[in-house]
């Protein structure tokens, strides 16, 4: 069961980071082109924080499986620092993306972007931790 888990989270981080890329392209390209925030980025934004909250889901679950099987807690990196920085980045993601919703229409995809991006930089960070 360990290593279903470990496989699926090794395996679904890169749809994570699919989403995490294409959100962040979208909201500077058309930011950066002058566009107005439309459905279009709401659902991008909206379907990568899905898919980053499904890899959160497996991280957990992975935490815990190890947890009872006594995995967890031999390496301090993995055991502490990558799910509490993982997590930080998930908790800015949902503040973010809450604060770019409820922001003016003119500063939404700007707001989009430096969501995306911050929480991006701390998945990168948690992620150069581990590996």
């Amino acid at each position: 069961m360990y290593n279903f888990f470990t496989q699926a989270h090794d395996g679904w981080h890169y749809l994570a980071a699919l989403a995490m890329v294409v959100a962040v392209a979208a909201f500077l390209f058309n930011w950066l082109r002058g566009q107005e925030w439309s459905r279009l980025e709401q659902r991008i934004g909206l379907y990568a924080i899905i898919v980053v909250d499904i890899q959160l889901l497996l991280g957990l679950t992975l935490w815990g499986v190890g947890a009872n099987l006594g995995i967890v807690g031999a390496n301090p990196v993995r055991t502490i620092e990558h799910p509490f920085t993982m997590l930080l980045a998930i908790v800015l993601l949902h503040v973010g993306w809450v604060w770019t919703k409820k922001s003016d229409v003119s500063v939404r995809l700007r707001n989009g972007a430096l969501t995306f991006v911050v929480a991006g930089l701390l998945v990168l960070a948690g992620l150069t931790r581990v590996y």
